[in-house]
């Protein structure tokens, strides 16, 4: 979800950045059951190589699919920008990283910058 979007639909309470999410996942700590994810754009703007980073994400995600479920949680994932094409792409400097790359191949359009699907890391 773009910044533009979370504004105008709304974020949970709960928030966590990109690395204290990802580090929870990684050591199955309990998570939030509702949630807002905020900086992973900017976590893969900050890498020498941002497809590689998503891909990473992707394979955490990928590892940590059963915890995750059984945490029961609804993620949101907040970035400053989502461009409407491929199926969601999140602009990183000169590379266009698909929302396909790093949470699988579920995701629907509801609206403008917004983007939603079940967790699905595996397709």
């Amino acid at each position: 979800m773009s910044q533009d979007a979370a504004a105008k639909h709304g974020v949970y309470d709960d928030e966590l950045s990109i690395v204290e999410f990802l580090r929870r996942v990684d050591q199955r700590e309990e998570l939030p059951l509702d949630v807002t994810v905020t900086g992973l754009d900017d976590y893969l703007a900050t890498t020498d190589d941002p497809e590689d980073a998503a891909e990473s994400v992707h394979d955490m995600l990928l590892d940590r699919v059963n915890f995750i479920m059984n945490q029961g949680s609804v993620i949101q994932f907040v970035v400053d920008d989502v461009e409407s094409w491929k199926g969601g792409v999140l602009p990183i400097d000169d590379t266009d990283i698909r929302l396909m790359t790093i949470f699988g191949g579920s995701i629907d359009q509801e609206g403008v910058g917004w983007y939603a699907g079940e967790f699905n890391v595996q397709t």
